[in-house]
C-alpha cells in the first residue's frame, strides 16, 4: 500500500522513501517510520529483510484492526495446553463469495489494476494460487509471473520458503500462518 500511495520505491534490493509524509492509515504511518528518510544512492532497507522484520507485526495490527471491525472473528485455542494460536473466520460468510468472483474476474481481464496485480502477485508468494484460480496452470503461471515482478511478493516468497525450511527468514521465527487464516 505505501509503494501503491507513491511513499516508498524498491531500487537495487532496497526500499527508500520517496514521500516521508505519513500516510492517513496510522498502522502505514507507523511501517513507514521504521524506514531511513536517507537521499543517498545506496540508501534504505534491503526489501527481503525488512519485509522479514515486520510481517508479524503488520500481520497482527491487520488483524486485530478487522476483528476491531467486526470484519473477522478471532477464536482461540492452545496447543499442547501450552500454547496459543489463532483462527481467524469471516463474521459474514457471504463476503468470500463476492471476493472470490471479483479476484475471478481480475484474472479473467488480466489483473489490469495495480492493486489486483499486487494481490494476484502475494497470492502466489503465499502458495495459494492453486487454491484461488479459475484457470487451472495458465493461472497459476500468471500469478507467478506477476510474483516475479513485484519486489513486495518476491520478498514475501523469499521469506515464506526461508521458514519453510527452517532457515528463518523473520525475526520472529513464524513457520506459517499460525492458524491465521482459518476460514478465509
Amino acid at each position: 500500500e505505501l509503494e501503491l500511495q507513491g511513499r516508498i520505491r524498491e531500487e537495487r534490493g532496497r526500499v527508500q522513501v520517496v514521500n516521508p509524509l505519513d500516510p492517513a492509515d496510522p498502522r502505514l504511518a507507523a511501517l513507514l517510520r521504521t524506514l531511513p528518510q536517507g537521499k543517498a544512492p545506496r540508501s534504505g532497507t534491503r526489501a527481503r529483510r525488512w519485509v522479514a522484520d515486520f510481517d508479524r507485526h503488520v500481520r497482527d495490527t491487520h488483524l486485530d484492526s478487522l476483528v476491531d471491525r467486526s470484519v473477522l472473528s478471532r477464536e482461540t485455542r492452545r496447543v499442547l495446553g501450552l500454547f496459543p494460536y489463532h483462527r481467524h473466520f469471516p463474521v459474514h460468510p457471504d463476503l468470500v463469495p463476492g471476493l472470490r468472483r471479483r479476484f475471478a474476474h481480475a484474472e479473467k481481464a488480466g489483473y489490469p489494476d495495480p492493486r489486483d496485480r499486487l494481490l494476484a502477485a502475494l497470492v502466489s508468494a503465499l502458495g495459494l494460487a492453486s487454491a484461488l484460480t479459475r484457470n487451472g496452470r495458465p493461472g497459476r503461471t500468471a500469478m507467478k509471473v506477476l510474483r516475479r515482478s513485484e519486489w513486495t511478493a518476491t520478498a514475501v516468497h523469499h521469506n515464506v520458503k526461508q521458514s519453510e525450511s527452517g532457515g528463518g527468514g523473520g525475526s520472529d521465527g513464524w513457520s506459517g500462518d499460525s492458524g491465521g487464516g482459518g476460514g478465509c
